[in-house]
């Protein structure tokens, strides 16, 4: 029972930082909940804690590995791969060596085995800190996939390192040939475990999907079982668990692939999952710290053999010693390495050092390396005569507080973000807000307001695009992509109907020839004259004026098969209608484009049909019922403001200023 104490006290402080960063949004939430973690310590009655080293890397690392792998950018990180693995490898490792040898020179009661751990736990930089920093500074998009790099990647090495060198602290002979070749042996056999986990874990979800097993409590319980099945097959096989983990979280696909409703809501309710996990366990992982630095602190207070300002002067110390070798390696990367563009080295310029000052201080410390310093055994105090977990554990602490104070204190004044950048995000996260919004919205379509919503998504089609005038470089070939994905969804359909229906073959034949005839327009040497033509006439784009063509041609043709050709074709775009209302619920980026797909589709459907038959489409929408779903549109635009506040993808002054943006609309609507 003290344990399930424990377990739901910490819950609750950080459910309780959660609320107070929202009123102080200028502090931290690590230093908020270390805060609350120390006054839980203050407060006589609460249970107390021992940390099983073993348990904790399974129960907190794991997860929070598999997580980082699972959400990384990789198209963005692979194009920065060579500089990220020398900060995640060469840095690391120079970074132990030296902070490790400068420790055990500093205080010479600390054994060099002890301090090379020390020097592996300082060397994971935290990705929420990180994503973070494009928030509070003008940080390039490049250096922060560089540092996403890192961050995931060097994870991994500061844990190899810190296991050895914890192994040599506690007794363990080293020989330098028997440690390489088992790093090497471990790193291969690691990741080969994971990619196995995740080619299996990918193979079962997607046979699941395709005989319509799959909902929700299966596939979130599948994932969260994902690293730590990984993790205990690379412990078993004695090779590195966390690679194991990090590569199976970087090879399973299936949360990114897939469309419909029901998968759509499953990615959903499991990004929500894992959001939750995420923030609990960081969060229990600072609460927990808070606990323990007044416990490190206050023994190495009462023990005579350690000086308190030694701890605090080795704090100091190894900041400086570290981020001065950060600054050089920094700065010889930027150096040696080629511009995307021109595939040149470049020489450095004052724009150039402060990249380097930037990416500096753009690297904090914080729950990998709390984890690690957690992981500590206890065993490692037997062969001094200090409280040396403690004394470790407090110079960690206070080093991750420093490296989080330092990089929110010196990246907004080596890097600030303009009024002309916060403009940029503001249009940004309205884009996105009005996207979400337009995507529920398209949820309502029925047969009976399919002419008001048509007006409704209209407007919010209208909006977007006025908001895009802020933003730059918004790339038409996505919008090119999607109808490309249709297109080839129709090609599909049609064959398996052929093959279903051969009867029907000649009649398809021609609906068969006029996709592929769409699709040419898509091939890279034609992307140039599909460009130009947009150019000239912006309202209409040369696929939706093709289905247009393709309407008009096989309504036209004198042929003996042209109704049956109608039939397949009036079928053919109701599917297609279907479909794409089932990709726009998964698909937030491109929900506008699919609401004018859909739109595009039903005016194309409509000419198939004979008058008297028609689909409603010709019927002048009502103002009431236009009313009625503005106001609709206005409450599910409030509401995603909402929930995207809480999820932290905006900050309370942009929510503030939609807010208002939504009541004002509401009071015109009102007029």
């Amino acid at each position: 029972m003290n344990e399930l104490g424990l377990v739901l006290e910490i819950l609750i402080a950080v459910l309780i930082s959660s609320a107070i960063s929202r009123f102080i949004p200028k502090v931290s939430t690590p230093l908020v909940q270390i805060a609350l973690g120390i006054i839980w310590y203050c407060i006589p009655g609460l249970p107390k804690f021992t940390i099983d080293s073993e348990l904790f890397m399974v129960l907190f690392i794991a997860p929070l590995l598999f997580l980082e792998a699972r959400n990384v950018p990789r198209r963005e990180v692979a194009s920065n791969l060579g500089l990220s693995l020398s900060l995640a490898v060469g840095l690391v490792l120079l970074s132990l060596l030296v902070s490790g040898v400068t420790l055990h020179v500093l205080w010479p009661a600390v054994p060099l085995a002890a301090a090379l751990a020390l020097g592996a736990t300082l060397g994971p930089t935290d990705a929420v800190a990180v994503s973070a920093l494009g928030k509070e500074a003008n940080i390039t998009n490049r250096q922060l996939n560089i540092l996403k790099g890192e961050s995931l990647f060097n994870d991994a090495a500061s844990i190899v390192a810190f296991q050895w060198a914890t192994t040599v602290a506690l007794g363990a002979t080293f020989y330098p040939l028997r440690f390489v070749g088992s790093i090497g042996t471990s790193f291969v056999i690691g990741i080969g475990i994971g990619a196995c986990i995740g080619v299996l874990s990918n193979r079962l979800v997607f046979l699941l999907r395709r005989v319509h097993l799959e909902n929700t409590t299966m596939r979130i319980g599948i994932e969260i079982l994902i690293p730590f099945a990984a993790y205990l097959c690379g412990e078993l096989a004695h090779v590195s668990g966390v690679l194991a983990v990090v590569t199976a979280g970087l090879v399973i696909t299936f949360h990114r692939y897939g469309v419909g409703s029901d998968i759509a809501r499953t990615n959903l309710v499991s990004n929500s999952v894992w959001q939750f996990i995420e923030f609990s366990l960081n969060g229990a992982v600072f609460v927990l710290l808070g606990i323990e630095l007044p416990q490190a602190l206050r023994s190495s207070w009462i023990n005579p053999n350690v000086d308190t300002r030694m701890l605090l002067l080795a704090i100091a110390v190894l900041t400086v010693v570290t981020l001065l070798l950060r600054f050089i390696w920094m700065a010889v990367m930027l150096r040696t390495a080629k511009d995307l563009t021109t595939g040149k080295r470049r020489k450095m310029t004052p724009k150039r050092w402060r990249s380097a000052a930037v990416m500096t201080f753009g690297g904090p410390k914080g729950t990998i390396s709390l984890a690690l310093a957690f992981t500590l055994p206890y065993a490692i105090d037997l062969s001094t005569h200090i409280p040396l977990r403690e004394a470790l554990l407090f110079i960690v602490a206070g080093y991750i507080v420093v490296s989080l104070l330092l990089a929110n204190i010196m990246l907004p004044l080596l890097a600030p973000a303009d009024d002309d950048d916060q403009g940029l995000a503001y249009a940004h996260v309205q884009v996105e807000m009005l996207r979400r919004t337009l995507a529920k919205i398209a949820e309502l379509d029925t047969p009976q307001n399919h002419a008001e919503l048509q007006v409704i998504l209209h407007s919010y089609t209208d909006r977007i695009e006025r908001v895009r005038q802020a933003v730059p470089k918004e790339r038409m070939i996505r919008e090119n992509a999607v109808r490309a994905d249709v297109l080839q969804w129709e090609r599909e359909w049609l064959t398996e109907y052929v093959h279903a229906h051969p009867e029907d073959a000649p009649a398809a034949q021609p609906l068969l020839e006029r996709i592929e005839l769409s699709l040419s327009h898509l091939d890279a040497a034609s992307f140039s004259r599909t460009k130009a033509r947009i150019t000239h006439r912006p309202h209409v784009h040369p696929l939706a004026r093709n289905l247009l063509i393709r309407c008009r041609a096989l309504w036209h043709a004198s042929s003996a098969k042209s109704e049956q050709t109608h039939r397949i074709q009036r079928r053919l775009f109701e599917e297609a209608i279907a479909y794409l209302r089932t990709l726009v619920v998964g698909d937030i980026d491109n929900a506008e484009t699919i609401a004018r797909l859909i739109g595009e589709y039903r005016g194309a459907l409509a000419t198939l049909m004979p008058p008297a038959k028609g689909l409603g489409l010709a019927t002048l929408p009502s103002i009431q019922g236009i009313d009625e779903l503005r106001m609709r549109a206005f409450r599910l635009e409030l509401e995603t403001i909402r929930d995207m506040l809480g999820d932290d993808e905006l900050t309370r002054a942009q929510a503030k200023m939609l807010r208002q943006n939504v009541y004002l609309m509401q009071a015109d609507a009102a007029l």
